[in-house]
């Protein structure tokens, strides 16, 4: 993630990132994205979760003016430095939607500028999405985000712990570190 703030577009482009619910895949893209802007405030960067890029393309289609909208929405998406989207697993089984991220994506990719993606899954576990969608995300870099180890989970408890100026005991702090495994969040 750090490559990839520190350079984008030149490495691990694009960056795919799939792991459980609350283990940070929205955090870590978002500190990509302000990373880069901090580092270049003129840089275009664009966070959308799939879910408003599917409605984006619908209303663009349904729209009386659809040529004109299809245009909009293409100069919005194909005109970024930088492009994020968060939980693409929902673009599943939407072919117009898929059809405009495939190009999209191409445009990007071809002119250098950095695509940062986030899942549910890897994409060989998406059955019903496209095979040449599927093959651009594995062209760069897939970062499978694991469950978090005993040391890591403690770690973050007592950091929140300091954060909120709280003292707890090493017990309270072993038993919940021992389990809570799963999620981030529920820790």
């Amino acid at each position: 993630s750090l490559s990839v703030a520190e350079t984008p577009g030149e490495s691990y482009n694009p960056l795919y990132i799939h792991g459980g619910p609350g283990l940070g895949k929205t955090h870590l893209m978002h500190a990509i994205g302000n990373f880069i802007y901090e580092q270049n405030p003129t840089t275009k960067v664009l966070y959308v979760t799939s879910e408003e890029f599917v409605n984006e393309v619908i209303e663009s289609i349904r729209s009386a003016n659809s040529t004109t909208q299809m245009s909009k929405l293409r100069d919005k998406y194909r005109t970024v430095d930088v492009l994020m989207i968060d939980d693409i697993q929902f673009m599943i089984g939407k072919e117009s939607t898929q059809e405009e991220f495939f190009h999209t994506f191409n445009s990007l990719h071809q002119a250098g500028k950095q695509i940062v993606i986030t899942s549910d899954r890897p994409p060989r576990e998406m059955e019903t999405l496209e095979l040449r969608i599927r093959s651009r995300f594995e062209m760069g870099l897939m970062a499978d985000i694991g469950y978090p180890d005993y040391e890591t989970r403690m770690a973050i408890l007592r950091k929140k712990s300091e954060e909120k100026n709280i003292n707890f005991s090493d017990d309270i702090l072993n038993y919940i570190a021992e389990n809570i495994k799963s999620n981030i969040r529920e820790i």
